[in-house]
């Protein structure tokens, strides 16, 4: 029996076993997107990437409204979201400037607006490389971060998990960098499997890619702090690491590491926990109480091929019996009702109608929206993404999800 087959009837008794009683199911509340086809500026961006991908010519005459890595609810139907390094790799995002946007999401009309963008920037020369521009340029750019996750604090500090070193990043509500990044440091009950390394390190870290380095890579690529949930208390940030070191022999083990804000540094508590199976990745993060979260499970799969695109809560202060965070299934994203009609089936699109699916490789924003409703959001990787409609750059879509009850603690 196939992996895949595995997976698919595991994920058919989850959803049997959450659909037992008269519960109601999670439902689709709202609709909005940004078209794929949105640009700013007039800035050439992508001349390193393929010339042609899904109809779509680069380089681009403008910058592509994209890249959604993680949202944060800041006002009255206002989100900030975080765009990540451009183009999904060091090597081919050098041109795009690094930013993260506010955007005004209207339900009612299904529309999503710009309203302003806040770019990086590093004035105190805090970042360990060199930049990748020249010291003139004064912002960032998709060859020296990787931001993946943020939160925003009472008094403007915003905190951002990125995936090149990894690190935790630390800047202002400018997006000014305050200080050097903070390295990852390993679990102790994982620094067996850390290739000697104390901190968490990826083949794009600086001490991995230099001339004669002889730190080795732990972590393999785009596999850093992929979650980040502030909790309530603004005492303590909780960060995720998205994938397994390369020599865990639990390869489904994914650890959860706490950051003290008052102290500015981490901790020696960790979590860990199972994932639905090894090949999975952490897609996002957030606080719902004191000790309780969301945490999105992802495939890296699109369209009719996704089968893990799923949202589950769980208890810092409980485990298994194995020391594994216990999870509860909140919804799963490839199923939700749509009973009141909010989309509607099309031609040669995946997902739209009764039942709704999510069906995109990186469901990677997630926020609640209110006590019982989540927002979650998509990161389209223009052009390279199309889940929703095959051959066809995604938009960026963000869906309201009503759930049965109110998450968090």
């Amino acid at each position: 029996m196939t992996r895949v087959l595995l997976t698919a009837l595991l994920a058919l008794f989850l959803l049997s076993a959450a659909g037992c009683g008269s519960d109601p199911a999670p439902t689709l509340a709202g609709h909005a997107l940004l078209p794929a086809d949105t640009f700013r500026g007039q800035d050439r961006v992508g001349f390193h990437i393929d010339p042609e991908t899904h109809g779509r010519q680069a380089p681009f005459t403008g910058i592509p409204v994209q890249g959604f890595s993680s949202i944060i609810k800041v006002g009255e139907g206002e989100v900030l979201a975080l765009q990540d390094n451009g183009f999904g790799t060091l090597a081919n995002s050098p041109d795009y400037p690094l930013l993260w946007y506010r955007l005004q999401l209207d339900f009612d009309g299904g529309t999503v607006k710009l309203m302003r963008t806040v770019p990086l920037s590093d004035p105190g020369r805090f970042l360990p490389a060199e930049p990748c521009r020249p010291e003139s340029v004064p912002y960032l750019y998709g060859a020296d971060l990787d931001p993946e996750s943020f939160a925003l604090t009472s008094d403007k500090v915003v905190y951002i998990g990125e995936e090149f070193g990894p690190w935790l990043v630390v800047c202002d509500g400018l997006g000014r960098l305050l200080r050097v990044p903070f390295d990852v440091p390993v679990p102790e009950a994982l620094k067996p499997y850390a290739k000697g390394n104390d901190f968490y390190r990826t083949p794009d870290h600086p001490d991995v890619r230099s001339d004669g380095a002889r730190v080795q890579a732990n972590l393999p690529r785009s596999g850093g702090l992929e979650g980040l949930a502030l909790l309530p208390d603004e005492q303590h940030l909780v960060v995720a690491v998205e994938k397994a070191l390369l020599d865990d022999p639990v390869a489904d083990r994914r650890a959860l590491l706490e950051f003290s804000l008052a102290d500015q540094h981490f901790t020696d508590r960790a979590w860990f926990y199972r994932m639905d199976a090894a090949d999975l990745s952490i897609a996002s993060l957030e606080a719902t109480g004191p000790h309780t979260l969301l945490l999105t499970e992802r495939d890296g799969e699109a369209g009719p091929d996704a089968v893990i695109k799923r949202i589950y809560s769980l208890d810092l202060n409980v485990t298994d019996a194995d020391g594994f965070l216990v999870k509860t299934l909140v919804c799963d994203l490839l199923n939700l009702d749509d009973t009141a009609g909010l989309t509607r089936p099309e031609a040669g699109a995946f997902g739209l109608g009764h039942p709704f699916a999510f069906p995109f490789v990186t469901p990677e924003g997630l926020a609640v929206w209110a006590t019982d409703t989540l927002l979650v959001a998509n990161d389209n990787n223009y052009p390279f993404s199309d889940g929703r409609r095959a051959g066809v750059p995604d938009d960026n879509e963000f869906i309201l999800i009503a759930l049965p009850a109110p998450v968090g603690k």
